[in-house]
């Protein structure tokens, strides 16, 4: 991919997310600037995570599919995994992946399952990725975003719209 058609596809999934918030009543709200943020930050902490760990792991780097050999892992081969990444890597679990995400897409409440995803991943990596506030303390860079929605059903669309659009970029 051209640097040209990577700012293009960019481009394109900013959009999409900005037409997934103006149907569910966000569009210029000032939430609208949280979640797309919260998502793109997401997203990044995953990609890297993969390229990290093609570069660490042979297995991994040779794969045809990442996610099917990454799913192979046991507890403990995927934390002998975080012995080979670069201390500047964020800490991401199984549950957290994308992948993971994506395949739960269709349960019942997977909004509370997408925002405890965020919340879980800004505390695992308060030390990497956190805000310090004017006192001093770190304040989590991830909030859970279907709380934006006021309409109770439609939190689980709004959620899979939006893994759907990361799953596509």
């Amino acid at each position: 991919m051209t640097d040209n058609e990577f700012i293009s596809t960019t481009k394109n999934l900013i959009d999409d997310l900005k037409a997934i918030s103006t149907s569910n009543g966000l569009g210029g709200d000032g939430n609208e600037f949280k979640i797309i943020l919260q998502v793109f930050l997401y997203k990044f902490l995953n990609d890297k995570f993969v390229y990290e760990t093609k570069q660490a792991d042979d297995k991994l780097a040779q794969a045809n599919n990442w996610d099917s050999v990454i799913n192979t892992y046991t507890e403990e081969d995927f934390e002998n995994l975080f012995t080979l990444l670069p201390p500047t890597s964020a800490e991401l679990q199984k549950e957290h992946l994308l992948s993971f995400l994506y395949n739960r897409s269709n349960e019942d409440k997977f909004y509370e399952l997408f925002d405890n995803t965020l919340i879980n991943l800004g505390e695992k990596n308060e030390g990497l990725f956190s805000i310090k506030t004017d006192s001093g303390q770190k304040a989590n860079m991830f909030e859970g975003i279907s709380k934006f929605i006021i309409d109770e059903n439609n939190k689980n669309n709004f959620c899979r719209a939006i893994i759907n659009q990361l799953v596509k970029f």
